[in-house]
């Protein structure tokens, strides 16, 4: 999960590439954070975990290093006129991607307490399964009381899973 192709997707489109123009640990840098991964280790080139198909989406994307979401870089879009699947970007991150730990609280409710950690289970990527939270050294699920779309869009901006 924290290494291979770079792949976006764009609201509700296919998935797609990332052009390796540019490409360097900086945009890296961006990738492993926004996917929980820790830091980059290597920023790759010429579709060094394999080509992709269908759209290639970004190109000369430029980071600075400390945008929160890759889209956030200034980038070029939908450039399949300048680039090919045999310049795919990918990245290898340090971490494992299965949970962020935390000195903030994710919620602003008197309800949640103060917690140091959080991560999903028992789904099939890192970005999907049960919630649970760490409380005074203790994992444990979150409740689903009153838990609600809003509430599901705040945690995946927390653990940068779109």
């Amino acid at each position: 999960r924290c290494a291979g192709r770079v792949e976006v997707k764009y609201y509700q489109r296919a998935w797609g590439t990332v052009c390796d123009d540019s490409w360097d640990m900086k945009d890296a840098a961006v990738v492993c954070r926004q996917l929980g991964c820790g830091a980059a280790l290597r920023a790759h080139s010429s579709a060094h975990f394999g080509p992709g198909s269908g759209l290639i989406w970004m190109s000369r994307v430029e980071c600075n290093g400390s945008e929160p979401a890759l889209a956030d870089c200034r980038h070029t879009r939908k450039v399949q006129e300048i680039c090919n699947h045999t310049r795919d970007a990918g990245v290898t991150c340090s971490g494992t991607g299965r949970e962020v730990l935390s000195t903030k609280p994710l919620f602003a409710c008197s309800s949640v307490p103060e917690f140091t950690g959080l991560r999903l289970v028992n789904g099939s990527t890192g970005c999907e399964g049960r919630v649970e939270v760490q409380v005074q050294g203790t994992w444990g699920s979150l409740c689903d009381s009153h838990w609600d779309l809003l509430d599901a869009h705040v945690l995946c901006r927390h653990l940068n899973c779109g």
